[in-house]
């Protein structure tokens, strides 16, 4: 299973979330604010998809953008889900980190193909991509 976390101070958006992701054959752990959402990052084995809310208590989800950005490697390995009803009031500040890390944004309300389709679309962001073999001179020289 493809792990997601789900950094949210709204138990019910977060159950929503799982109840949407799980059947499609995700595995959802969930944080209640930025502060929590760091901390599992930073205990991560491994890159996964992150689903951030834009505003929570004690770390927003600006903030945290803001402390993977300033941190780097691995935080930045991540994949980023912005989820917000938000969107027209971001600062132009936002928008251009938003844009410098690399960062999706889901707009409220969402179905649950909008966001398995996201979701979807992040990790395959997360994978490396295919080898493509080089092609053998034999293939391309008919001597």
């Amino acid at each position: 299973m493809t792990p997601v976390l789900v950094v949210d101070d709204s138990d019910t958006m977060r159950q929503l979330v799982r109840s949407m992701l799980e059947p499609a054959g995700y595995l959802v752990s969930e944080a209640p604010d930025g502060v929590d959402g760091i901390d599992a990052l930073r205990a991560a084995p491994a890159p996964q998809v992150v689903l951030l809310d834009y505003h929570m208590p004690r770390m927003d989800g600006w903030q945290v953008l803001q402390t993977v950005a300033a941190e780097g490697a691995p935080l930045a390995a991540h994949e980023f889900i912005v989820i917000t009803a938000d969107v027209s009031t971001f600062p132009e500040t936002s928008i251009d980190l938003l844009r410098h890390v690399s960062v999706r944004i889901l707009p409220k309300p969402f179905s649950k193909e909008a966001l398995v389709t996201v979701v979807t679309q992040a990790l395959d962001r997360l994978r490396p991509p295919a080898a493509t073999p080089l092609p053998t001179l034999s293939d391309s020289d008919p001597t």
